[in-house]
Parts: C-alpha cells; sequence; structure tokens
C-alpha cells in the first residue's frame, strides 16, 4: 500500500561542506531563554502574533540538542470508524543538530521497540547510523537520512516535522494568507491565555495538498490525503486555534485543520493537536501531538459528503533533557 506523508519544516538555506564533519560535540547545560516580560493589560491582536512568534523563534533555538522517550501509537480504524489495528513504537527522539549546517535541525528517532518488543540491535545499529551521517556529503543528504531512518518502521501515514516546529502559521511567509482574530481569555491549566483563531484565505505555494512539496525558505505545510475525484479542485485550506500564554506569549495549545470545501460545509481532511508543557529549558516543549486523518466520502446519492475516522496518530513524550548526539545509542531514563 502507498505510504502517504504529512510534513512541516522551517526551511533555511542549507550549506555543503566537507565531507569529513565530526560529530557535534556535546553542549553545556541550558539556561533558562528570555521571555517576555509579564504584562498588566491585555494585548491587542497585532501585538499578540508579534510577540508570540518572537517566542517561537525561542523555541526553535532552544529546542536543539533536547531528548527524550518519543511513544508513537498508529491506530487504524474500518470504513465504520471501529478500531481495526494498532501498532506502538518507541524512539529515543533527539533534536539533531546538522553537523555541517549549524542552522539546520532535523527529528532524529532511533527506534527501540516496535509492538513491546525490542528491536534487534538497535545500539549497533545506532552507531553504525551515526558514522555514515558524518560521511554524507551534502546538508540535504545528512537530513533526508535521518528523516528516512525514524519512519522505518511507521504504517501507511508517515509524519515528520511536527514536534520541532511550533506555530507554522506564524512564519513570515505564511502569516499573510491568514486571517487571524482574537477570541478573547481563558484559563488552560491553571495558565491565563489568549485564544487566536486563524483561517486560511487563499492558496499559498508554501501549503500543498497532494503536490510537489515546496522548497522555498520559510515555513511550509505539506500533506499527502485521499480527496474524492469530485472534490479535487476544491478548496483545502487550513483553519484552527493558538493558546498563548498571557504573561510569556508562549504556545500551550494548537489545534490546526485540513479542510475541503464542499457544497455545505468544509470537511475536516486531518486534524491536528499539540498540547505543550513546561520545562527546564524556558520554553513550553511538546507534551502530545495527535494527529487524525480522516477518509471523505459520499453521504447517500446526493452532493453530501461526510468525513469518517480512518487513522489516528499519537505522539507522546518523556521529559526532554539536554545531551550531545553520541547519548542517543545508550539513552535510559536514569
Amino acid at each position: 500500500m502507498m505510504k502517504k506523508f504529512i510534513y512541516t519544516a522551517f526551511l533555511t538555506a542549507l550549506t555543503t561542506v566537507s565531507m569529513n564533519a565530526q560529530t557535534p560535540k556535546p553542549t553545556p547545560t541550558a539556561q533558562p531563554s528570555p521571555t517576555v516580560a509579564v504584562t498588566t493589560a491585555p494585548a491587542d491582536l497585532n501585538t499578540i502574533l508579534t510577540e508570540a512568534t518572537k517566542q517561537i523563534d525561542v523555541y526553535r533555538e532552544t529546542f536543539k540538542d533536547l531528548l527524550a522517550t518519543e511513544t508513537k501509537t498508529f491506530e487504524d480504524y474500518n470504513k465504520s470508524g471501529d478500531l481495526r489495528d494498532a501498532k506502538v513504537i518507541e524512539s529515543n527522539f533527539l533534536v539533531y543538530q546538522s553537523a555541517k549546517d549549524s542552522k539546520s535541525t532535523a527529528e532524529l528517532r532511533n527506534v527501540t521497540k516496535v509492538d513491546d518488543e525490542l528491536v534487534p540491535e538497535s545500539q549497533s545499529r545506532a552507531d553504525q547510523f551515526l558514522a555514515e551521517l558524518a560521511k554524507t556529503s551534502t546538508t540535504e543528504k545528512e537530513l533526508e537520512k535521518v528523516e528516512k531512518e525514524g519512519l522505518r518502521y511507521d504504517k501507511t501515514l508517515r509524519i515528520y516535522g511536527f514536534t520541532i516546529n511550533q506555530g507554522i502559521v506564524l512564519s513570515e511567509n505564511l502569516r499573510p494568507v491568514f486571517e487571524f482574530k482574537l477570541l478573547g481569555t481563558e484559563n488552560y491549566q491553571g495558565n491565563e491565555v489568549y485564544v487566536v483563531s486563524y483561517q486560511q484565505t487563499r492558496k499559498s505555494q508554501y501549503i500543498t495538498v497532494n503536490e510537489k512539496a515546496s522548497e522555498s525558505k520559510g515555513g511550509t505545510a505539506d500533506f499527502d490525503a485521499d480527496i474524492p475525484g469530485a472534490l479535487k479542485k476544491s478548496d483545502k485550506f487550513l483553519r484552527g486555534k493558538l493558546w498563548f500564554d498571557k504573561n510569556t506569549f508562549q504556545l500551550w495549545r494548537e489545534v490546526r485543520q485540513l479542510t475541503v470545501k464542499t457544497s455545505t460545509d468544509p470537511l475536516v481532511v486531518i486534524e491536528s493537536i499539540f498540547e505543550y508543557a513546561p520545562s527546564e529549558f524556558g520554553i513550553l516543549v511538546p507534551k502530545k501531538i495527535s494527529l487524525l486523518e480522516n477518509e471523505v466520502k459520499k453521504a447517500g446519492k446526493g452532493e453530501d459528503y461526510t468525513a469518517v475516522k480512518n487513522m489516528m496518530v499519537n505522539f507522546e513524550y518523556s521529559k526532554f533533557r539536554k545531551t550531545n548526539v553520541e547519548v542517543l545509542i545508550s539513552d535510559d531514563e536514569n
């Protein structure tokens, strides 16, 4: 069965350097990152988005070389929406910083268990894999190798880039194609937050559905999705909500939906939910990421369509800690 791909990225200029690049050296213990000063008066929408974008940049920079145990669960559903099959993949997850370009990072996964069974020789495979990374000739090939390694046990739905890329709709190249609205404030898990909705208003080369992914600099979101033939030319836009801390403007939660336009209401094809938690590094780090893929199909003989649950993927993370690439090989929870 053909594998579908859902990819989120923030692309920077890539530089080719010597083939003999070495594994990054251990980095010092991280200090809490600077956050925005506590505010007393409610902020307006533009201020919220501007300050939140700054915090997302801090997140991306601070998140380098962080390590956690990732448990990824695939749930496959039948045509009636009932659970048919499940698969659990456990990995040592590392935000890998390229040895060739310090501005380029990737999600490196060393798979240790599949359905609670230890992966044979995962230790020696990790040693060999890191040695092979050092021999890659370009940054592009290095990061492509990292990506493929972590996805080799995944089912038909392959998801990449969701963990290290936060609040992608606020990227400079994407923000103009969205309409944002401040819905108000609320209490989220004991924290006062601003709730902001967003709706894509026009097509963008940086958001693709069943098309070739953009290779331009900036934020990108690329989806493979099953869309009925009659709806393939319909608009497929993103919408969602963001929960920003009222004092620091850091992101606590995001609900992101890819929708397809129908003759009635837009239907949700893919829904992603991002949940974050405090850390010792001055940023909120991923706690759980959930992705729901729906099958869009006709409802009866008319022109109406319906969305039925097809697959659910959950990513759950242990406590993140600062480390270096070599720790990935023999990581444990101690």
